[in-house]
């Protein structure tokens, strides 16, 4: 073979391997203390194969309409940003098993979230939450909840309905 052959057939796997390595299939993104204002736009380049998605310890304030467009969502965490409110997009978060928002300053949760009926484990400590929702007795797969360092004084009426819950966390620390 010759010279240009050669660097033809080379050139031509290198630009193989690259479009594989570009076109691939991005199901866990993981963004954590990334400095990051808003979510990136890579969240949305992959957002119909998105497994998992880790946005913690970032400066997120807002999660746009946008965003909740990711049909196989499995985990979720967007622990210690500076979120103010949970939009009622979550019901499309169908899919959603586990659901990190502690540390950020939501007062109240949506009504919605009782369509994540795939959630077993829900962390809301260390928000200025004072109540959960009464949708939140639908959540019948829910095992593990954690609301310590809330306002949360009690849990709605009929939360006896969640039959697998194991354990709530609520503590105080001073």
């Amino acid at each position: 073979p010759n010279v240009r052959t050669l660097f033809s057939d080379r050139f031509s796997a290198m630009f193989r391997a690259c479009v594989g390595f570009l076109g691939r299939r991005v199901e866990y993104l993981d963004r954590r203390h990334s400095n990051l204002e808003r979510v990136p736009e890579e969240v949305y380049r992959h957002q119909r194969r998105l497994l998992e998605l880790h946005l913690d310890s970032n400066r997120i304030k807002d999660l746009p309409k946008n965003f909740f467009n990711c049909p196989k969502l499995v985990v979720l965490t967007l622990s210690d940003n500076f979120l103010v409110d949970l939009p009622e997009d979550i019901r499309r978060f169908t899919t959603l098993v586990e659901l990190d928002i502690s540390k950020n300053n939501i007062e109240d949760l949506p009504d919605s979230i009782k369509y994540c009926k795939s959630l077993t484990s829900f962390d809301c400590s260390e928000n200025p939450l004072s109540k959960l929702p009464d949708g939140f007795t639908q959540l019948v797969g829910l095992i593990r909840l954690r609301v310590n360092d809330t306002s949360v004084a009690a849990l709605p009426h009929e939360i006896g309905r969640l039959k697998n819950w194991s354990h709530w966390k609520r503590e105080r620390i001073y």
